[in-house]
């Protein structure tokens, strides 16, 4: 990864970022795809992880082999055995697969191992990372609470030793807004949470924000509406070279975690160009 004056300047800490949303459909490993491929446009290192181990969507979407799996940071000894880069992934971001096998034992071990050592890499080395995004299942106030989910021993963990942030997504109405809420209770820390709400093109009043603003107050902070389309739809085909609009509630997202990013403007290389 060579680096030129142009590019955008190296942070010297490694930001950790879950996405995770109160029910399903609401478009949270695409949102994980997307905040990874901005950053990585703008020239920041990305890792996006598959963390939900059971449905790993980010497995299918990339059309991965059998090879590729978290166990290789096992067995072979070495995380980078694990990873897939940016180069051979064909994105702007290096991507960690979930588990060939979700249900053998200590895989949440492995993956908070795993991410312990991505966040540990040092900011002088050469395979430094600047963001780790982990797309992961639904929580609630149960799996928050479950020993052995993901939820409590992996992301919770993270979070209550301040070592990590959550972007959460709910809907616009019935029990995708209603099962978000009391999930972003449960998780109660709304300095660590950013939500952004998800809405159909075809939704005729969406809330508006200063709506959401107050709903999400006592719970999180507030990044924007995600108002799908045809063409937002489409962008999310599986197997596409990502390019996504630097939309205002995606660069909200980036500035929540640490990262300022102008909406609808490039700056720096990605980090594609460099391996």
């Amino acid at each position: 990864m060579g680096s030129t004056s142009q590019e955008t300047p190296r942070r010297r800490d490694t930001t950790l970022t879950f996405i995770s949303g109160g029910s399903g459909g609401i478009g949270k490993s695409g949102n994980a795809r997307a905040l990874a491929a901005l950053l990585g446009h703008h020239g920041h290192h990305v890792v996006l992880v598959d963390g939900n181990p059971g449905q790993q969507s980010q497995r299918r979407w990339h059309a991965l082999d059998d090879t590729s799996m978290l166990e290789n940071a096992q067995w072979l000894g070495q995380l980078g055995k694990a990873l897939i880069m940016p180069r051979r992934l064909g994105q702007t971001y290096a991507l960690l697969p979930g588990p060939a096998d979700p249900l053998a034992p200590g895989m949440n071990d492995l993956y908070g191992k795993a991410l312990y050592m991505l966040k540990s890499i040092p900011a002088t080395d050469p395979g430094h990372v600047d963001a780790i995004i982990v797309d992961t299942d639904r929580i609630d106030q149960t799996l928050w609470e479950q020993k052995g989910s993901f939820a409590n021993h992996v992301i919770r963990p993270f979070m209550q030793a301040g070592l990590a942030s959550m972007i959460f997504r709910l809907g616009q109405t019935g029990s995708q807004t209603g099962d978000g809420l009391r999930a972003l209770a449960a998780v109660n820390m709304p300095g660590q949470v950013c939500a952004t709400v998800q809405a159909p093109a075809t939704l005729a009043k969406p809330r508006t924000d200063s709506e959401w603003k107050r709903i999400l107050a006592p719970v999180a902070r507030y990044a924007g509406c995600d108002r799908w389309s045809p063409d937002s739809l489409a962008e999310q085909q599986p197997g596409t070279r990502l390019d996504p609009p630097a939309t205002d509630w995606l660069c909200r997202q980036a500035a929540f975690i640490g990262f300022h990013i102008e909406p609808e403007r490039r700056k720096g290389h990605s980090w594609f160009h460099h391996r």
